[in-house]
């Protein structure tokens, strides 16, 4: 884990974080990755940058390059409940293999990919996957890490400062999402935990 207690003591006062304590770590991690990679408030992330930041990814790929056996491959194309995003692959020299869901639209790997970058950014231990014979599996999983992870992530994709005066300045969910290049359910995802559901009545638009 990185932190930098220096920036994160200078933002306090500044509007930078929201009116919800609760959330404060996971906008700090974010607002941290942001410096790293030496963005303004309002410029959008690339998520391949962040990952030049960590050097225990060899690459990052999508599902369909592994050449998985069609039962382990069904677990990225299943019932939309089930089916798997991505995750981090520990490699025997300690680097990750990362990889996410080929069949999933940019924005939606976008989200994917940050919640993997924090993971490993967090210093998050890996989750034990069980892979059968038949195709069958599941995976072990902590809560507060996840949300951990992808709470940054979305913090990191679309900052509580920018979101809040565009919203102020009558901007709709629709065209924050494309201005960050995430999906209206993410902008509407940092609405509410930013607490900015009130100016969110005030747009043109909604999300679905």
């Amino acid at each position: 884990m990185r932190k930098r207690f220096d920036l994160r003591s200078s933002r306090k006062g500044k509007g930078l974080l929201p009116p919800n304590p609760t959330r404060w770590e996971h906008e700090h991690n974010a607002l941290d990755v942001r410096h790293e990679l030496r963005l303004r408030g309002d410029e959008p992330l690339d998520h391949m940058a962040a990952f030049e930041l960590l050097d225990s990814v060899l690459d990052v790929v999508p599902h369909t390059d592994l050449g998985a056996p069609d039962e382990q491959e069904r677990h990225f194309s299943g019932s939309r409940q089930t089916r798997w995003s991505g995750m981090c692959i520990p490699l025997p020299e300690g680097d990750h293999l990362v990889v996410y869901n080929g069949f999933h639209s940019e924005t939606r790997v976008r989200a994917t990919l940050m919640e993997e970058f924090f993971h490993l950014w967090l210093g998050h231990p890996p989750t034990k996957i069980r892979l059968h014979s038949d195709g069958a599996g599941g995976r072990d999983f902590d809560s507060g890490k996840e949300s951990e992870a992808y709470g940054s992530g979305a913090a990191a994709l679309v900052p509580y400062g920018s979101l809040r005066e565009m919203l102020a300045g009558g901007m709709d969910v629709g065209a924050i999402g494309r201005h960050f290049n995430v999906s209206e359910q993410l902008v509407g995802f940092r609405i509410k935990v930013a607490k900015l559901t009130r100016l969110r009545r005030g747009t043109r638009g909604s999300a679905a």
